[in-house]
């Protein structure tokens, strides 16, 4: 998987970066042209490239207070007048994160640094509509804290005890706070081969099945089995898990990857509009949610 981006504090910010950086292609500038063109102007505030990399990556948290730069780097890039007016409108209308960061990721931040995972907690809290497609673990959204403690633990065997607690911790925090989110929707792709694994004590494994069954009747909550390979044949999805998030406004959506050792969003329409293509057919191939809750019982039962 390419590096990901670090997700940002700011939506509206991002949004904005990626405009500029789409405007500074579109007119075959790069960032060292771009900010040559800024030092020829008389602002307060001078920009190298890497200035502006941060910019357009939305990692400079006061931007939003700074209208006269914005102005001059829309210039530069070679904005029409209707674009820039776009552009500066989504700016001022930025509310920057003001919330204080949760003490349990303060706590955390050694374990979840390396692997960029508060990014996706951000992210997620901002969310309206997520597509989850897990094909070998429940969704985290949706694990019980047995079930975390046993996933985790197996695929994560370089963390000591304390810190496989403090990620399952984490996750059902991560549930807590998607109650009071504003999101909105939530479809959950399950891979049935991950309900019948063996390896899971059978008593943690049928509260797992037990609270799917719950969940598929909360409202805003959609869940869909995905039959293994065997009844539905080879498919995209074997490829790995990912999270489609999409966000209120003018923010693009995104598309959350993570590896072994990273994680990271990306934004452009060759991911998102890719890995949407592919939820949309594995949705369709999956059990439909009636359908969905028969074959949940039915597994409970064969415990």
């Amino acid at each position: 998987m390419p590096d990901g981006n670090e997700a940002p504090t700011s939506l509206t910010l991002r949004e904005v970066g990626a405009r500029i950086e789409e405007l500074r292609e579109r007119n075959g500038l790069t960032q060292a042209d771009v900010s040559a063109r800024l030092l020829e102007r008389e602002l307060p505030v001078k920009l190298d490239h890497s200035q502006l990399s941060r910019i357009e990556r939305a990692q400079r948290k006061r931007f939003s207070q700074e209208p006269a730069l914005a102005v001059a780097i829309l210039e530069c890039v070679g904005a029409e007048s209707d674009e820039q007016a776009e552009i500066l409108a989504l700016l001022s209308s930025d509310n920057p994160r003001t919330s204080p960061r949760p003490a349990l990721w303060r706590r955390n931040a050694g374990v979840l640094g390396p692997t960029k995972f508060e990014g996706f907690l951000v992210l997620e809290q901002q969310a309206t509509h997520v597509r989850n497609f897990q094909p070998r673990i429940v969704p985290g959204l949706l694990q019980t804290r047995q079930y975390a403690l046993h996933v985790i633990a197996g695929m994560r065997p370089d963390l000591r005890a304390a810190e496989v607690k403090a990620l399952v911790d984490i996750r059902i925090d991560r549930q807590r706070r998607s109650t009071t989110s504003g999101l909105r929707e939530f479809q959950a792709l399950i891979d049935e081969d991950c309900l019948r694994r063996t390896g899971v004590d059978e008593a943690v494994m049928k509260g797992q099945l037990e609270r799917l069954a719950e969940e598929a009747d909360q409202p805003g909550h959609t869940i869909r089995i995905l039959p293994s390979a065997d009844a539905i044949g080879v498919h995209p999805g074997l490829a790995g898990g990912f999270v489609l998030m999409d966000f209120p406004g003018h923010a693009r959506s995104v598309v959350w990857l993570e590896n072994m050792v990273s994680s990271g969003y990306f934004d452009e329409e060759l991911y998102t509009d890719r890995y949407a293509e592919v939820f949309a057919d594995l949705w369709n191939r999956a059990l439909g949610p009636e359908d969905t809750r028969v074959r949940l019982k039915e597994i409970i039962k064969e415990l």
